[in-house]
């Protein structure tokens, strides 16, 4: 038995079309366009056709690696862009509500359609039309929703009733989707028909795109035609950072986690005095998302977009300012435990990830998001359609700024780490602010702890807002609760491993040839290895 590759997906059929498209013959990047198409049926409030995504590729042969940047920009050619039919709704996660837009003015060019067919024509090897069969399947014959299908039903509920259509299949009889419910749709599955057969233009300049438009342009949306004719994907070259031996790829800007997880390496590299004791390493990992946070705040993410943002954030020059401070106040004496505080609770990060690899080499990491969609579905295809229009975090100075045409910023970071044997792990993660933090974790725990994959996915991790620290309770014990708060930060628990702190989905190809695949438990992930 020889293995061929593997993948972690975040959903049972959307990993096994990854594990077919192996055993076709395909390579990772086949594994991980099937996996996308399914996960469009199988994860549709995730992602799909209506929302956007950005690809981190490895080529095996040459050891380069490229970003394919499909996520979505700003709509409005010809007529505006304005607030039209954009309607807040609160969304109740347990111990917080937090207020999101949602509707037809709600709605940014949806671009994944674009983005398949670019993929597919650069990197596969397989025709659309095989790499669609499990997805095609699924949508006709049925897929069963998982828990975490019924956990964002749930959250999302207000939103999903906004539409009867969207309510009809996401809320049936008033109730949120629940775990074990078979879901079918024939629109969905003709609609996959579609792009295999004829690719991204059905859905750019055809039926599929005036229905669209029809439901989300002008008078009800600021989408139109030109927006999606127009839409071009970018081929980008990755932000490269160097750790502990080895290299991580990520994503640049429109990607803002990608420069902040890069900037969380570098100083975590400068901070290493004590590194072999696991509480010192856990106080700094809380320093660098504090002083992650506060870049945040100083101008990056106004600026994320100006030239020489990023060469500026991860000059040497920023790198020893920051962790020169951050050593004073590691040093600084420790206070008594806080109090035993509430968890915010699982505030949303509708986004869901892929990660495959081949024997050769090629490794993909892919993720995407339809935010938390705008309550409505695209009528011709039954695809849930974004809302990244009305989501704060992607719109730090306003909504509805544009400029109409220009990117939107996101937090995915799907990233490619280099061992300096030669291995290499695609991961990634969905969970909005916690991205950056999650994958800054799992890295520093591979290279630093030294540890598996498996194991650096499992260990607990913590997420720092402002002066919160949220932190997953196994039995780390109340030294290390105490080590990681120090003297000003509120504790906030979470019982055991939560899907607030995301799922790093994860696979790789080890030096020696093994291949590994981890879903992370947390978003129900699933990891599997192809073999022949």
């Amino acid at each position: 038995m020889q293995p061929l590759g593997s993948a972690a997906t975040g959903h049972p059929e959307t990993t096994h079309a990854a594990i077919d498209a192996l055993k076709a013959g395909g390579n990772a990047m086949d594994a991980a366009l099937a996996a996308a198409l399914t996960a469009a049926v199988c994860e549709p409030l995730l992602m799909g056709f209506g929302g956007g995504g950005v690809f981190t590729v490895r080529d095996g042969r040459s050891g380069t690696v490229e970003v394919l940047d499909c996520f979505s920009v700003f709509p409005g050619h010809g007529h505006g862009l304005e607030a039209r039919n954009f309607t807040q709704l609160a969304v109740n996660y347990g111990p917080t509500t937090q207020f999101f837009h949602a509707g037809a003015g709600s709605v940014a060019v949806p671009s994944i359609a674009a983005g398949f067919e670019a993929f597919h024509q650069r990197w596969c090897t397989l025709p659309r039309e095989r790499l669609a069969e499990h997805a095609i399947t699924c949508a006709r014959k049925g897929w069963t929703a998982t828990k975490a299908t019924e956990v964002v039903s749930t959250m999302l509920a207000p939103i999903l009733r906004l539409g009867s259509c969207s309510a009809a299949v996401f809320a049936p009889d008033g109730m949120p989707l629940a775990e074990g419910a078979t879901v079918r749709s024939e629109k969905v599955a003709s609609a996959l028909e579609d792009f295999a057969r004829e690719g991204a233009a059905p859905f750019t300049c055809g039926h599929h795109a005036r229905s669209l438009v029809e439901t989300f342009g002008p008078p009800h949306g600021s989408l139109g035609l030109h927006d999606l004719e127009h839409y071009e994907v970018r081929f980008l070259e990755p932000l490269e950072v160097a750790y502990r031996g080895a290299r991580l790829y990520l994503p640049p800007p429109p990607c803002a986690g990608g420069a902040l997880v890069a900037f969380g390496l570098l100083l975590l590299d400068r901070l290493d005095e004590q590194s072999n004791d696991p509480h010192w390493r856990s106080r700094c990992l809380a320093a660098v998302m504090s002083a992650t946070e506060r870049v945040r705040h100083e101008g990056f993410d106004r600026d994320l977009f100006e030239p020489g943002t990023i060469e500026r954030l991860l000059a040497p020059t920023t790198i020893d300012r920051y962790a020169d401070e951050l050593r004073t106040a590691l040093r600084q004496q420790l206070a008594e435990l806080p109090p035993k505080g509430a968890p915010l609770g699982p505030v949303p990060g509708n986004t869901t990830h892929i990660s495959t690899v081949d024997k050769d080499g090629n490794a993909v990491a892919f993720t995407s998001s339809n935010g938390e969609t705008c309550g409505l579905l695209w009528p011709s295809t039954g695809f849930p359609v974004n809302n990244f229009l009305g989501e704060d975090d992607i719109h730090p100075l306003g909504f509805h700024q544009g400029p109409v045409g220009s990117p939107l910023r996101t937090m995915m970071t799907p990233a490619l780490l280099v061992g300096p044997g030669g291995g290499v792990i695609a991961l990634g993660t969905g969970g909005s602010n916690r991205i950056r933090t999650a994958m800054l974790q799992v890295v520093s725990y591979l290279m630093d702890g030294a540890m598996s994959l498996e194991q650096a996915i499992l260990q607990p991790r913590i997420h720092v807002e402002e002066q919160t620290i949220q932190v997953e309770v196994l039995d780390q014990g109340p030294d290390y609760l105490q080590a990681i708060c120090g003297a000003n930060r509120k504790l906030a628990r979470f019982e055991g491993r939560h899907l607030y702190f995301g799922g790093v989905h994860s696979a790789g190809l080890k030096a020696d040839g093994r291949i590994e695949a981890v879903g992370d438990p947390r978003r129900v992930g699933v990891g599997k290895t192809a073999v022949s």
